[in-house]
């Protein structure tokens, strides 16, 4: 199994805090659901932090671990593509595995 830490950031404006809420919208849903389409599996993502609603964050740091071994060129076209599928409030700047 294969971790990788993604570096990120957000306006929280429209969302109710980084963490899963039941009934209200957050970043760590809009970015896992980002990720499990576009690796095509179920994807958990675990934050570094937490943020109450409406917060922002402009260096945030989370991780998710699949069984699939991604290249650099892979991550950066992963990258690209996660970002093509959030919102422009929610900002990928790099994925990379970690040990």
């Amino acid at each position: 199994m294969s971790r990788y830490f993604i570096t990120f950031s957000y306006d929280g404006t429209a969302y109710h805090g980084w963490q899963i809420q039941p009934h209200s919208i957050s970043v760590q849903e809009e970015l896992q659901k980002a990720l499990s389409t576009l690796l095509r599996q179920s994807i958990e993502v675990v934050g570094a932090g937490r943020t109450d609603t409406g917060v922002h964050a402009s260096d945030f740091y989370a991780h998710f671990e699949t069984e699939q071994e991604l290249s650099d060129t892979e991550l950066t076209q992963l990258t690209f593509k996660v970002n093509s599928f959030l919102s422009e409030d929610i900002r990928i700047y790099r994925i990379f595995v970690v040990n």
